[in-house]
């Protein structure tokens, strides 16, 4: 009997054991449904500032929303200053003021051009309305074309009679104001044959030159001159008739929007008294070598 009851309990422990792989099953089952149900009842709101939130942050992009993170706290490094705020070196100040037409700083601005213009047209009216000047302007130059038959005669780089009061009233708007000037001159293609000049590239820079001249001797400072020759290789209308040949024989003065500083003094150097210095004194045991009649030599230290 006892050994029966044995095996019965034996038996009966056998049977049990499935109820642990149910139970392991049916917890499974119970954490799937669980995770489906949190799935399902999402905050789409709230899923949908996650993902932007990531998306922005592996962009490198500003966040945008009201997060905790978007306020403004204190920088751990300092932001660098403005580009417009820089103080610039002090040693660099004079290399500003020296710096020629080609690299003349944004801030050396001169008088500006609309003035000129204005100024110009009207002490040129007449000459406008009969087209012998015409003045355009762009974001750099202020160009007065100036008729070569107004300045010059044919074929000649001398002034005529109508030059000086035409350049003494452009000067006259020229003189008061520190504007870079470079004055330019243009010739047709019909080739020149004198004594003089050689090519009209060479007549276009003698009449340049005689304007820049007249410029100077009316005051205006040479640093703020300059003068181009084109010759025959820039022209504003075709060569093909006479009146496109009158408008390429010209001479333009562009007034540049930069303006020419002045370089500073120079430091007086310290003046050094120097101590006038004796001539040396000979030497009383200088050796001499003295040539004898007979051909011989005779060395002495005696000066006499």
């Amino acid at each position: 009997m006892r050994k029966r009851y044995r095996l019965h309990l034996r038996g009966h422990e056998q049977l049990d054991r499935w109820l642990v792989s149910y139970a392991d099953y049916m917890t499974l089952i119970f954490a799937l449904f669980v995770v489906l149900y949190s799935v399902a009842m999402v905050d789409k709101d709230k899923f949908r500032v996650v993902i932007e939130g990531m998306t922005q942050a592996f962009e490198a992009r500003p966040l945008q929303g009201e997060g905790l993170l978007e306020r403004e706290g204190p920088a751990i490094v300092p932001p660098a200053p403005a580009p417009d705020k820089i103080i610039p070196d002090p040693s660099q100040a004079q290399a500003i003021a020296l710096a020629p037409i080609s690299g003349v700083p944004m801030a050396q601005q001169g008088e500006p051009l609309p003035t000129l213009d204005a100024q110009l047209r009207k002490a040129m009216a007449p000459l406008l309305e009969a087209g012998l000047v015409d003045i355009q302007q762009d974001k750099e130059w202020l160009n007065i074309a100036l008729d070569s038959a107004l300045l010059f005669s044919s074929g000649s780089a001398f002034m005529g009679p109508n030059a000086s009061p035409l350049l003494n009233s452009l000067s006259s708007i020229l003189k008061p104001v520190d504007n870079y000037v470079r004055i330019r001159g243009y010739t047709d293609n019909q080739q020149i044959h004198n004594e003089i000049f050689s090519s009209n590239w060479a007549l276009s820079a003698a009449r340049a030159e005689a304007v820049l001249t007249t410029l100077i001797g009316q005051g205006i400072a040479p640093q703020r001159l300059a003068f181009e020759a084109y010759g025959e290789f820039s022209p504003f209308a075709s060569n093909e008739t006479e009146g496109g040949r009158a408008k390429n024989r010209q001479v333009v003065v562009a007034i540049s929007r930069l303006r020419w500083v002045a370089p500073p003094a120079p430091a007086a150097q310290p003046v050094v008294a120097q101590v006038e210095q004796s001539a040396p004194q000979t030497d009383a045991q200088a050796i001499r070598v003295i040539a004898l009649p007979g051909g011989g030599i005779r060395i002495t230290t005696r000066q006499d």
